[in-house]
């Protein structure tokens, strides 16, 4: 466990697990009060009966089953995509073989099922790793540009450690949950959109008042969902850290921030200090690199020549 083996780490992973459970907590909450939350504000508005209750529940009716096909679709999505990643572009046994003897030791030591690499070529100058699972396509690390000649040996190490985390730590079915509720609420305001010019004539401008008030208060829970969704995706972004960590080893983890460090230059161009410098926001799902740093115990610096110091370490452009 995190928090057994990393005593250094205990208090930063006991925070972010709160944090974790509190976000998926406040989601699922979300998700299932929301038609009484709707129906409570407009009686607070409105009072009792402002629209005949027929109505009301007809408003909702479909709500919960929108979840469930959502859900489903999201879950077909991954299982086909899994299948499509392994047949366009899994790699070979002799390539980057010395990769994929990593890739396997550091799954045992993770105690996960050895993933298919999936190497994807010809994103031009996108450069980075992810991680995803299903039930029949299984586990899959997945590097995307030149990540492999780009990183040195302890970047890819610590890097590969943090996806095997997320896999180690089912991330992605989280992930796949956490989209089916907010591709139901974006169903349900979809609904009233079409439907509100319709019911205008129907049942006349309190249907169309009660349909306007209820697309508002879904939008204003729709954006709490999605900003507790950042937050949980940036405490599982903690937590791998922390994992790759416990795999990999304490005393190298600065390998992880240079790793992280060297993609998002690869990416963005950017000058070394314009990359820790906190540009993130509520909607990040990714924590900035600066803040990692600091969680893992280091403290990151701007030199005079505008290049950073971590540990030891100098990142230069």
């Amino acid at each position: 466990m995190l928090w057994s083996s990393l005593p250094q780490l205990r208090w930063h992973v006991a925070r972010q697990v709160l944090l974790t459970w509190l976000a998926l907590a406040a989601m699922a909450a979300i998700f299932v009060l929301q038609p009484t939350i709707v129906r409570y504000t407009h009686e607070l508005l409105f009072g009792q009966g402002f629209v005949p209750s027929q109505y009301d529940q007809r408003v909702f009716a479909q709500y919960f089953s929108y979840g469930w096909w959502a859900l489903a679709v999201a879950w077909i999505a991954l299982e086909a995509g899994g299948f499509m990643l392994i047949w366009r572009y899994k790699a070979k046994p002799d390539e980057h073989p010395e990769f994929q003897a990593r890739l396997t030791r550091l799954a045992e030591q993770a105690g996960v099922r050895t993933p298919t690499l999936i190497v994807m070529r010809g994103m031009g100058r996108v450069l980075n790793a992810a991680a995803t699972q299903s039930i029949l396509s299984g586990p899959k690390v997945i590097v995307v540009g030149d990540i492999i000649e780009t990183l040195t040996d302890a970047e890819k190490e610590y890097v590969t450690a943090h996806e095997l985390s997320h896999i180690r730590h089912l991330d992605i079915v989280a992930g796949v949950l956490i989209g089916a509720g907010n591709s139901a609420i974006a169903i349900q305001k979809w609904a009233i959109i079409t439907t509100i010019a319709y019911d205008l004539v129907a049942y006349g401008w309190r249907a169309f008042i009660y349909l306007a008030g209820t697309w508002a208060v879904l939008s204003v829970t729709h954006g709490l969902y999605k900003l507790l969704a950042a937050a949980h995706s940036r405490s599982r972004e903690y937590l791998a850290d922390v994992g790759a960590v416990q795999i990999a080893g304490w005393d190298g983890r600065v390998a992880l921030i240079t790793g992280l460090a060297r993609i998002h230059h690869a990416l963005t161009r950017w000058r070394p200090f314009l990359i820790f410098r906190r540009t993130g926001t509520i909607f990040s799902t990714h924590p900035d690199i600066e803040e990692r740093a600091q969680a893992l115990g280091l403290k990151p610096r701007v030199l005079a020549d505008g290049n950073v110091q971590v540990g030891e370490v100098v990142i230069a452009a």
